[in-house]
């Protein structure tokens, strides 16, 4: 069968080109998704592609014209700020091209013509050109009474719009559509369906008692592999209708509490209002034996025929259990013509590396029918926010960024994934507690366990279990997981060992609501036969509980050094009151005689600071210094020979992966341990405000010094990263992520530039809080270590407390004007300004800071004065991204 080919001319002047970039990337989708449905293909006629260089007698644009011609079925117009430039025959070259299209379309109608003005306002007043502006009104107006143009705001949202567009473009040119004309007991049937279809959408949808019904279009890969950066996967997402046209048998895989479930009941939905019908089944409530009958049966019940069964939805199926398996292909064979859609519920410890997420076929049971995978995965940020925005609509919780910032920061606390029913729950949290900002994840997640206890919905014969009551029992029980090492557990084992210690304690408590409640909140999770606490952190949660009411079960979590494994329950412990000297005490202990072992094993005395030395941009000479330094630190070091004769050996290609060699030679695994227990120590730190001022002094300092310990390590193995990519030392392993360049003096080099500002990212959120600002501004002033002085002012630029204006202010004066230091200061503060969520007034502080810092580096002196700082261009700030 030959394939249509779609040629799609994109026209606009040159500060476009994120959006044309854009449009490549949805013909990529297109092709891959409907393409293959309907057999066509979209390509793309760019005149810096598809064009040859000509020496005529004509000018640019008729050039193109020539070559080009009207050779394409699709004309996409993008203008941003520029007009472009004039041709004889119209103001611009873009505006001639959309002339030429437009002719077209009116003469033959046989070309789609879409334009797009961008009303993202400019970052910079510089970047505004009136004339320019002018003229693109002026052409706006032009077509304005033909309904040929769109708006957009910024390059992401183009792509969405385009994407929409083009998407709803080809399914009207190849949709099938039913003719028959429908009576009026069909069309009252069909009405009653959509009701009925919607309200168990609605039902889905319905996390907590109240709350809005707000639906956003979910993220569906065609791979397993996930990208660091979210919004990679959303642009490369499939789309619904690709699913509801296609022929295709799908296997939706998702771990529990993604939607799968009301993706189920929208795609039922969606295809009743296309005029087919297609049949829910949940694996839960069937059986081997009767599910060949579940299709009949429902469709009986819907009024309907087998005839005109399109698809089959096959909710809660689970990939490892052998009876899931042999209800699909009970299901398969009553019904081998439908096409089957299956919602895999899968392990989220297994989502990304374990295979059989990507195929239904495992199993001993011989499944016949083929299956396509695909992945429901986590929200990007601008998703976040279309949620955010409907729910805030009906709730009116406040100002929108700041509610957004609120719920990405509480779930990057908690370590949830961005799911709709996470960021709903953070929202019915808001609902209550807006106001008040949790200091500590503690009180986040005794809020939402108030949330789920005394708001959440209970049948009515039910007696609400009282939550302090519930907690204490259920630190018994993760005592019991913690001392046994084991994870999982029956609902049995559960209610037998609850009911149990509520007899010993005397405590009246229905512990079966506590299981439900739990267990319908997906705190605890039923899979492959055995339950679970969903997260960790609640075995750590309800442990720190644990550890407040018994001596003995605090004692053995200290002594046993478990914590070190699990630092979250020492979060959770200081927490609760915030005042625990004895916790602040075996900490200091703890990570003090483990920064001095980390020293032994790594055999450098003293300090290793090959940045001391470096400058604003290090010559090749200061380059050559940095790595003989380096070189020779390693080479006396303590550091097991494999890694010094790699060192050596740099230029030589080793068998990778190099991890597997460390961890034979090594038996304690100390930097592993230091690395936990400065988590541990910063978490307790943070949760502390009522301790000892000495002892949070004492135990800052030996944090810091920690840091700096972890530096060293890092800059000793950094020519192992640069010739390997990955390094490893005593259980702690380091790999490259980015581009660090082609050669190993680059990659060297920028490694070294890095280091710092990761040491920092490894701990900052575990260390920070606004009320622990005070303690870290002192400790700021009074810091004589050149690293670590770095080191920290990198935090507050990145955390930005009350006053941190004026510290980096100071210490931007404290440095010398062509140091590294202020390189990396002024390019950190460049970063924020363009990607963080800052308001009006930080905006203007990290502007004046960024330009204090140029200033100083041009002019010299010990501070630059207001002329000076004037001086500074707008143009050395970035382009705010300003969609976070």
């Amino acid at each position: 069968m030959n394939v249509r080919i779609f040629k799609a001319f994109i026209a606009s002047p040159s500060d476009t080109g994120e959006e044309r970039d854009a449009c490549e990337r949805i013909f990529s989708e297109i092709n891959a998704g409907l393409g293959n449905i309907f057999n066509f293909r979209v390509e793309s006629l760019r005149w810096e592609n598809d064009v040859r260089p000509s020496i005529q007698n004509k000018d640019g644009q008729t050039i193109i014209f020539d070559q080009i011609g009207s050779q394409f079925e699709i004309f996409i117009g993008i203008m941003n700020k520029k007009f472009g430039t004039p041709t004889p025959r119209a103001g611009s070259g873009t505006e001639e091209e959309f002339n030429e299209a437009f002719k077209r379309h009116q003469e033959k109608k046989n070309v789609e013509v879409i334009f797009y003005f961008n009303e993202q306002p400019p970052q910079l007043m510089s970047d505004l050109n009136i004339s320019e502006l002018v003229k693109i009104e002026e052409f706006k107006k032009k077509i304005q009474p033909f309904g040929l143009y769109g708006s957009y705001n910024g390059p992401v949202n183009f792509e969405e719009k385009l994407r929409k567009h083009l998407t709803k473009f080809f399914i009207d040119s190849y949709k099938k559509t039913n003719e028959k004309p429908a009576n009026a007991d069909e069309l009252i049937n069909k009405q009653a369906l959509c009701k009925m279809f919607d309200k168990r959408f609605q039902d889905a949808l319905k996390s907590f008692d109240g709350q809005p019904q707000v639906w956003i279009e979910p993220v569906i890969s065609r791979t397993s592999d996930l990208s660091r950066n979210p919004d990679e996967n959303f642009s490369q997402r499939v789309l619904i209708e690709e699913i509801l046209l296609s022929e295709k048998s799908y296997i939706i895989n998702a771990p529990a509490q993604f939607g799968l479930t009301t993706l189920a009941h929208y795609l039922v939905k969606k295809a009743w209002n296309n005029n087919e019908l297609w049949i829910y089944i949940d694996n839960s409530y069937s059986k081997p034996h009767t599910i060949h009958n579940a299709v009949k049966n429902e469709v009986q019940s819907l009024g309907q025929k087998n005839a005109d069964v399109k698809c089959i939805v096959f909710d809660s199926f689970l990939s490892k259990d052998k009876v899931s398996f042999k209800k699909l292909k009970n299901l398969i064979d009553a019904n081998p013509d439908v096409k089957i859609i299956v919602l895999n519920t899968v392990d989220e410890s297994l989502y990304i590396n374990d295979e059989e997420n990507d195929r239904v076929t495992e199993q001993e049971i011989e499944i016949t029918k083929e299956f396509e995978a695909l992945h429901l995965i986590a929200l990007p940020r601008h998703q976040i926010r279309n949620l955010v925005k409907q729910y805030n609509l009906e709730k009116k919780l406040g100002e929108e960024n700041t509610l957004l910032n609120k719920v990405t920061t509480e779930l990057e606390s908690l370590n949830l994934h961005r799911t709709p029913y996470n960021i709903m729950t953070i929202l019915k949290v808001c609902e209550k507690y807006f106001e008040d900002s949790p200091v500590n994840r503690t009180k986040m997640i005794e809020m939402i366990l108030f949330v789920l206890f005394d708001l959440g919905e209970l049948p009515r014969y039910q007696t609400r279990p009282d939550l302090k009551d519930c907690e204490y029992v259920l630190g018994r029980f993760c005592e019991y997981l913690l001392r046994s090492e084991t994870y999982q557990f029956t609902k049995t084992e559960f209610i037998n060992e609850l009911k149990s210690f509520c007899k010993e304690k005397f405590i009246e408590l229905d512990v079966d609501i506590v299981f439900e409640v739990l267990n319908n909140n997906n705190i605890i999770i039923f899979y492959d036969g055995i339950h679970r606490f969903k997260s960790s952190f609640w075995i750590y949660y309800f442990g720190a509980k644990r550890m407040h009411n018994s001596e003995e079960f605090r004692t053995y979590i200290f002594e046993s050094k478990k914590y070190s494994a699990y630092p979250e329950i020492i979060e959770f412990y200081t927490g609760i009151d915030r005042n625990r000297d004895d916790a602040l005490n075996i900490l200091l202990a703890d990570i003090s005689n483990t920064k001095v072992l980390v020293e032994q094993k790594l055999g450098i005395k003293g300090s290793i600071n090959p940045l001391a030395n470096a400058k604003w941009n290090p010559s090749e000479k200061e380059i050559e210094g940095i790595q003989e330094e380096i070189g020779e630190n390693v080479l006396t070091s303590n550091l097991p020979n494999v890694v010094k004769d790699q060192f050596l050996d740099k230029s030589y290609n080793q068998i990778r992966p190099y991890n597997q060699s460390i961890q034979k030679i090594f038996e304690e695994y100390s930097l592993h341990n230091l690395m936990q227990q400065i988590k541990a120590s910063s978490t307790a730190l943070r949760n502390s405000d009522y301790c000892s001022p000495t002892l949070k002094k004492t135990l800052l300092e030996i944090i810091y010094q920690s840091w700096e310990q972890l530096s060293k390590v890092l800059f000793a193995l950094s020519p192992i990263m640069a010739t390997k990519g990955r390094a490893a030392f005593e259980g702690a392993s380091f790999e490259l992520e980015g581009d660090f360049g082609e050669t190993f003096e680059e990659r060297l080099n920028r490694i070294i530039q890095v280091l710092p500002a990761n040491v920092v990212g490894y701990f900052q959120n575990e260390l920070y809080s606004p009320k622990i600002a005070p303690l870290l501004f002192e400790n700021f002033s009074n810091e004589k270590n050149d690293l670590l002085k770095h080191q920290q002012a990198l935090m507050l630029i990145f955390k930005r407390p009350n006053g941190w204006k004026q510290k980096i202010e100071e210490y931007i004066i404290s440095i010398n004007k062509n140091s590294f230091y202020l390189f990396s200061i002024v390019n950190s503060l460049r970063t924020k300004y363009r990607f963080d969520f800052a308001g009006e007034q930080e905006l203007k502080d990290i502007k004046y800071l960024v330009k204090l810092g140029l200033a100083k580096h041009e002019f010299g002196g010990k501070k630059p004065s207001t002329s000076q700082i004037l001086k500074i261009s707008d143009s050395s700030l970035p382009k705010r991204e300003i969609d976070l």
